[in-house]
């Protein structure tokens, strides 16, 4: 699905996505594909439905954003330092 469909699909809801096409141009993240992994009414249950899926699977690609947004603006950010292993 691209983000338009998904918008008429689940009009003022908060969605969990999985990229299924994406690339990055100028530090965004484009998604040209895109599937609905789940919707909710609340944000807090979307983000705990996201952060349960990055967790099982986190060399996938999960968003969560809510459906009156016209673009998706992903803006990708430059880790530097050290991470726990």
């Amino acid at each position: 699905m691209q983000w338009e469909e998904v918008r008429q699909a689940y009009p003022e809801k908060w969605v969990v996505l999985e990229a299924i096409e994406s690339y990055s141009q100028d530090n965004i993240r484009v998604v040209k594909d895109m599937a609905v992994l789940d919707c909710f009414d609340d944000s807090m249950q979307a983000l705990r439905r996201h952060a349960e899926l990055h967790k099982q699977k986190p060399d996938r690609e999960f968003y969560f954003f809510h459906t009156s947004r016209e673009n998706l603006d992903i803006h990708e950010k430059k880790w530097t330092g050290l991470r726990k292993v």
